[in-house]
C-alpha cells in the first residue's frame, strides 16, 4: 500500500523538479496562461509554495501567517525553490505523525483536521497546479516538461 510519507516526497521532488526546469526556460514562460490571465505560471508557481507553507503551519498547529515573495525578482524561482526546500522537508516530517486532528486557524477562522486529510490535501493540490502550469506552457507551444516523466513512477525511477 502507498503510504502518505511516499506520496509527501513525491510531491516534494516533482516540484522542485519542474521548478528547476521551468528555470531554464525563457522568462517570458512565467507570464503564460491557460484561460484567466490572473493565473500565469508564476503567480501558479507562487500559489503552490504559498499553499505549502500555510498547510505546514496548519499541521504544526502554528498562528496564521502568510509568506510573501518578490513577484517581479528575477531571483523568484530560486527564492521558490528554497523556500519549497524547507517547507517540503517540514510536510515530509509531518507524514510521520499520528493521524489526529489538529487545530488550526485559517483567515476565516478556527478550523481542523486530520493530519492525513490535511497532507492528502496539500498533495492534490500541487498536483493540480503543477498540471496547469504544464497546460499554460503547452497552451504556448512549450512542450519540453512532460508531467509523466514527474509522476510517482519517476519519483521510484529516481529515488529508488
Amino acid at each position: 500500500m502507498i503510504s502518505i510519507e511516499l506520496l509527501t516526497k513525491h510531491m516534494a521532488w516533482a516540484n522542485q523538479e519542474i521548478y528547476k526546469e521551468i528555470k531554464k526556460l525563457d522568462p517570458e514562460v512565467l507570464d503564460y496562461y491557460v484561460i484567466d490571465k490572473e493565473w500565469t505560471v508564476r503567480t501558479i508557481m507562487v500559489h503552490i509554495v504559498t499553499a505549502s507553507y500555510l498547510y505546514s503551519q496548519r499541521l504544526q498547529e502554528k498562528p496564521f501567517s502568510k509568506i510573501e515573495f518578490d513577484m517581479e525578482s528575477p531571483d523568484l524561482i530560486d527564492d521558490l525553490i528554497d523556500a519549497l526546500e524547507n517547507i517540503d522537508k517540514d510536510l515530509i516530517e509531518q507524514s510521520y505523525r499520528e493521524d489526529e486532528e489538529v487545530t488550526f486557524e485559517t483567515s476565516k477562522g478556527e478550523s481542523s483536521g486530520k493530519v492525513s486529510v490535511i497532507l492528502s490535501m496539500m498533495i492534490f493540490h500541487a498536483t493540480e497546479h503543477r498540471a496547469q502550469i504544464v497546460a499554460a506552457l503547452d497552451k504556448n507551444n512549450e512542450r519540453s516538461i512532460n508531467l509523466d516523466e514527474y509522476s510517482i513512477f519517476g519519483y521510484l525511477r529516481d529515488n529508488n
